[in-house]
């Protein structure tokens, strides 16, 4: 029996990983339900390649966040730490 058409991104999808179709402008656009018999075209979420952070920051109080923000309303940034692509 031959595969479905978007059997890779299905089985992705099913695995959790974020899955985009081609907009009519070209665009790639997130989708939380694929159509999967549709004319559209999917494809799955490309990772990025830049280095990611979570950038720590402090308050007046002495609370710390970690957010994925380097800048964070009325806190302090002390530090960040750099997230390892695991597909290494």
């Amino acid at each position: 029996m031959k595969q479905h058409k978007w059997h890779k991104e299905i089985k992705a999808w099913a695995d959790g990983e974020d899955i985009e179709f081609k907009a009519l402008n070209g665009e790639w656009l997130y989708t939380s339900y694929p159509h999967w018999n549709s004319n559209d075209e999917y494809r799955i979420k490309p990772q990025p390649k830049e280095p990611q952070y979570l950038y720590i920051h402090l308050n007046a109080v002495g609370d710390y966040f970690i957010k994925k923000l380097d800048n964070f309303y009325g806190c302090k940034y002390i530090g960040k730490i750099k997230l390892e692509d695991t597909d290494a």
